[in-house]
């Protein structure tokens, strides 16, 4: 009976715990208080994005033209650079390659890399963006460059794509305030 020799683990632990002395206990609620900082620390840690590169001043833009990339998979990722752009005063429109609207100020073209791995104190494998590229180019010319990658203590890898693309945007286009 599986229910017999968990009573009876139970009644064997408990003259273990009692014998425990309030130094005991201290010790262990600091380690559980100290595990609880560490984890909101990481959960904290996730919302800035640090390694990110930038050649190039920021563009002071109206409008820019997205252009799709079909090899970036991942569903959200156009609408949350649109979401950054739009925070920085630029409208945006996205087109499919070699059909670029003759209105573009300017073009944006991006590439994505995902990769697989486990959140802090998970055992679930969860996808997120370990690499950025966006090119943002006018009349030919490469206005401004920026990369996004995930390296060292990887704190940032499992950011939303908003909190990643934000960042980036932020380097790459001048804030329009009219």
């Amino acid at each position: 009976m599986p229910g017999a020799s968990l009573l009876l683990a139970a009644l064997l632990a408990t003259p273990c715990f009692s014998a425990l002395s309030g130094c005991a206990w201290t010790l262990i609620s600091a380690a559980d208080a100290a595990g609880s900082l560490v984890q909101a620390g990481f959960a904290a840690a996730a919302n800035f994005p640090s390694a990110t590169y930038v050649n190039g001043n920021p563009a002071t833009l109206h409008t820019v033209c997205i252009e799709l990339n079909q090899n970036v998979s991942l569903g959200d990722f156009v609408p949350a650079l649109q979401y950054a752009l739009r925070k920085r005063g630029v409208m945006s429109e996205v087109y499919s390659p070699g059909t670029s609207p003759l209105t573009c100020e300017a073009t944006l073209v991006y590439a994505a890399t995902m990769e697989w791995g486990h959140r802090s104190f998970s055992d679930e494998w969860t996808a997120y963006l370990s690499a950025i590229d966006l090119t943002l180019m006018r009349g030919g010319q490469v206005l401004v460059n920026a990369r996004y990658e995930t390296r060292g203590l990887n704190t940032d890898r499992f950011s939303s794509p908003r909190t990643k693309l934000g960042a980036l945007v932020d380097r790459m286009v001048v804030a329009r305030t009219d």
